[in-house]
């Protein structure tokens, strides 16, 4: 581009020169020249500006590009002839590549390190991220009975001991959400990097496939061991109390006998979960150990008495059938402790007493109709109890498929040699695809016209459009493709892209006039058009962050190029080993704070340049450093005059940012949490869907679009929660007029959210074991028998769904809400009149069988996600409000006309 610009402003010079004008004129500023690489400019700026806004990951490319097509535009118009042109450009093409050819040597031969070892470094964090959230969740467990039992239903006890109680819960808490949080970004990191992994042409052991069997091995263990962490949430929820009833049942239940035999079941609990929790731990390591991730004990201590001679250690190939008995024992001893613990409570059922109260009823004497209280806390617990146990027994048999993995890679020599490895042909063509087209916009059904009558619902379809019926014709199909070009050129990245080549022009339009043509190269403002095109961010609060961050990365460059300089009184052999050192010392705090990369590029990038361009000078003269017409300046001269110029375009980035209509960080925020909140929406319907039809047949191809449609909304979910947290950290940088953001509400609706997805996603997750129990002719008995007793539930998923679209628009447009918003209570997995009937297919001797404890994970993840999308709504109110015209009338003296018989206070409403 930068080539047919300037050959272009060449032409243009040619045809407005007159013949036989001086060498003056036909080389001097020519207005034309000018205007035509303004145009090439413009145009370039504009294109790769929009592209770095729709594809990030074209991020550094696309700065590459934007410094190139810089230089070669604002010294286009000096370029006389076409020889002069193609000199410069040949120049500047070869710097780039001799820097980019120097970092790749550096990079393969100088300390490597390659993207298949940056995956395998994150895969060994995240196992041993692992290992430390299962003993977080240990210590959790150990604090659990203590805090939520006897601080809810048990005598208050000594303020000291109560005190000491909660802050150590408070500790577990905080240390269970930190430590799972790091293991979610971590799983979000290999996400990324797994890709370049597989593509790279390595020495190693793994091959492509294997990498791609080890990420899915992780990801299979991350749902079940963060859903466990959940229990911390649960918790808290008033429905799901693990220690106490409502106020009118404490007495009853906080008895010794009801609070002896709960912390005696929970201390068993506790012993069991230690055991397995000990050898999980071994059993991570020891694929740690066979994958080559970490070093292997060579049998320093000696064997544990108590384990004895014969038991395996990590590193051991038998392992694993070791591990496999461990969970197996694991799993019966649990059952015979639950079956017994329930008979002494009078439960045979794993829903009995609980199908008509999921949630606390208002009157405390309704609970009593019939179904005694005791056995209503004990169905509760034992809900608990069996989540725990199943998150557990899932994460445990996650755990050991790797570790069957590992045993197998180990066995038939995998991991024996190391071998040249190249990419699949198929993997570099989908990357290839996924960064020049992008996603598939929805899930693909063209063959679905061969499953006969399956009617599918309007989200498998390609969204609607209110304004267009779908097109019935050729012309109309054509015309729809055209609409999408006003609709491109409306969208977010094309408005970015217009506030960067203005903001752009706004100075570069200096160089293209004659009168500040020669002020332009002299004073070197390109610098300033640099910082405008890789510095510029689409939001205000952003866009201080960035301002304030180059101006002050630069000021330490000046600062740091003055020492650089005259700590060896500019001796050239002393310079050059300083600015190896400093070199060093940037791109160290680069590495460390990646959230400060372009901040700390912009200080590096000064340093190299007045560095550069005194050694230069020092090289090839003055005389030859001023050709291109800009001035010589020492450099203590030069130095200010960079930080001046960087200040200046970060500051004309910034207005820019602000003008003529601010983008704004909570105005992103409103944006992407009503998206968010549509997007849960068609989740919760979708896992619905998912449930209902695991249940009621084996896999098939509905099944596996729902499946991919899950994961699909599940991943945007997740881009959105990050972009959230996001812009909310930014909002501290925004200037702000009139009153103060709602960041609190805000995040307590982002947290739920986040709790509503981990919910979903154990729930899709759990109803796996629904489908494996299908396969077992002998097993599947009781599953068929409880899937048609259900009741259907489309319509309690409808209206949750229904809720949160309208909380999703009110959010959007900022319309109050209809009044009375409430989700449903009775969203239940289970049909109340099968649990009441006492069927023998919820009897608790059925807990061993496949799916049977997925009944109890469901209805505890239900009812937490109703609670807590009850609360989204009481936040969204907060917001947005709610459509009330009733008229209250709070005068004292009229107290007695607003109260009725029953001494409750009324209302007028009109």
């Amino acid at each position: 581009m930068v080539c047919l610009g300037q050959w272009a402003g060449v032409k243009a010079r040619q045809h407005t020169t007159p013949p036989g004008a001086s060498l003056a004129v036909a080389e001097g500023y020519n207005s034309s020249a000018s205007a035509v690489n303004a145009i090439f400019l413009m145009f370039n700026i504009f294109c790769i500006s929009v592209l770095r806004a729709i594809r990030p990951a074209l991020y550094i490319p696309g700065i590459q590009y934007t410094i190139f097509v810089l230089v070669g535009f604002v010294y286009g118009p000096q370029e006389p002839t076409e020889a002069r042109s193609q000199t410069l450009i040949k120049e500047l093409l070869y710097s780039f590549l001799t820097g980019q050819a120097i970092s790749t040597v550096v990079s393969l031969l100088i300390i490597p390190v390659s993207s298949r070892k940056v995956f395998f470094g994150e895969a060994t964090g995240f196992l041993q991220s692992c290992r430390g959230l299962l003993k977080a969740q240990l210590e959790f467990i150990r604090v659990l009975q203590h805090s939520v039992l006897f601080g809810l239903c048990g005598e208050p006890k000594s303020g000291t001991n109560s005190m000491s109680n909660e802050a150590i819960y408070n500790k577990r808490i905080s240390a269970l959400k930190v430590i799972s949080i790091g293991l979610l970004s971590l799983g979000a990191k290999l996400r990324e990097d797994v890709m370049f992994a597989k593509r790279e042409i390595a020495i190693g052991h793994l091959r492509e496939t294997d990498i791609h069997v080890v990420h899915g091995l992780l990801r299979d263990i991350t749902i079940p061991i963060t859903g466990l962490s959940t229990i911390a949430d649960i918790a808290g929820r008033p429905h799901c109390r693990l220690g106490g009833v409502e106020s009118g049942q404490a007495s009853e239940a906080g008895s010794g006998t009801e609070l002896d035999g709960w912390e005696e079941m929970f201390q068993g609990l506790t012993v069991s979960f230690e055991s397995i929790v000990k050898i999980l731990d071994e059993s991570l390591l020891h694929t740690l150990i066979l994958l080559g991730l970490a070093p292997n004990p060579k049998n320093a201590a000696a064997n544990d008495i108590e384990a004895g001679a014969g038991t395996p250690k990590p590193g051991d190939l038998n392992f694993g059938d070791y591990l496999e008995k461990r969970i197996q024992d694991f799993r019966r001893e649990r059952s015979s402790e639950l079956q017994l613990w329930a008979e002494e409570k009078g439960l045979n059922s794993v829903l009995k007493n609980t199908a008509k109260h999921t949630t606390p009823p208002a009157n405390v004497d309704e609970i009593n109709s019939g179904i005694p209280s005791r056995e209503i806390l004990a169905s509760r617990r034992l809900h608990i109890v069996l989540y725990m146990e199943y998150l557990l027994y899932s994460t445990s048999n996650a755990i050991l498929a790797i570790v069957r993995f590992a045993e197998l890679k180990v066995s038939d020599g995998t991991m024996a040699k190391r071998r040249l490895i190249f990419p699949a042909y198929k993997t570099v063509v989908k990357i290839v695809k996924g960064l020049v087209n992008g996603e598939e916009p929805g899930p693909n059904t063209d063959d679905m016209d061969q499953l006969g009558e399956i009617v599918l619902g309007d989200s498998f379809q390609a969204p609607k459009d209110p304004e267009h019926l779908p097109p019935r014709n050729p012309r109309q199909a054509w015309g729809d493709r055209v609409r999408a070009i006003p609709k491109f050129l409306g969208s977010d990245a094309v408005r970015f892209g217009v506030r960067v080549t203005i903001a752009t022009m706004s100075i570069a339009i200096m160089d293209y006039l004659k009168n500040t043509h020669a002020f332009f190269i002299r004073q070197r403002l390109v610098w300033a058009l640099v910082m405008i095109g890789i510095g510029m961010s689409p939001t205000s609060g952003n866009a201080v962050f960035n301002m304030l961050g180059n101006t002050t990365c630069t000021l330490f460059g000046m600062i740091g190029s003055f020492i650089n300089w005259y700590v060896v009184d500019g001796k050239t052999a002393g310079v050059i080993v300083f600015f190896f050192f400093f070199l060093m010392f940037y791109f160290y705090f680069a590495a460390r704070f990646p959230r400060f990369l372009v901040a700390i590029v912009a200080g590096a990038l000064t340093h190299v340049l007045i560095i550069g361009y005194e050694l230069q000078v020092r090289v090839i003269g003055v005389q030859i450093a001023t050709a291109t017409g800009q001035a010589y300046y020492p450099i203590y001269e030069l130095a200010p005059y960079r930080l001046l110029t960087v200040a200046g375009g970060c500051f004309v980035a910034y207005i820019w940012t602000i003008f003529p209509v601010p983008i704004t960080e909570a105005s992103v925020l409103r944006r992407d949490l009503g998206v968010s909140l549509f997007l849960l929406a068609n989740y919760i319907s979708v896992v619905t869907a998912t449930v209902d039809d695991r249940l009621s047949q084996t896999e098939s191809d509905v099944s596996r679009r729902l499946s991919k449609l899950s994961h699909k909304m599940l991943a945007q979910q997740i881009v959105l929660m990050n972009s959230m947290r996001q812009n909310l950290t930014f909002l501290a940088w925004e200037p702000r007029l009139g009153g103060d953001f709602p960041k609190s509400v805000y995040q307590c609706i982002i947290d739920e959210l986040q709790n509503d997805i981990n919910y979903l996603t154990i729930i899709s997750y759990s109803s796996e074991s629904f489908r494996t129990a299908r396969l077992n002719p002998h097993g599947s008995k009781w599953l068929s028998e409880f899937a048609n007793s259900r009741s259907d539930s489309d319509h309690i998923s409808h209206r949750i769904t229904s809720l949160l679209a309208l909380l999703s628009a009110s959010v959007l447009n900022g319309h109050a809400l209809p009044p009375y918003l409430k989700a449903p209570n009775d969203f239940r997995f289970t049909s109340d009149g099968f649990v009441e009937a006492e069927n023998h297919v919820l009897d608790l001797k059925n807990v061993n069988e496949t799916g049977f404890r997925v009944i109890a994970v469901i209805e505890v993840a239900q009812r937490s996600l109703v609670d807590s999308v009850n609360k989204i709504a009481d936040h969204v109110k907060e917001l947005v409000g709610e459509v009330d015209f009733s008229y209250r009338m709070r005068n004292v003296s009229d107290f007695s006309s607003l109260v009725d018989g029953n001494g409750e206070r009324k209302e007028k409403s009109y």
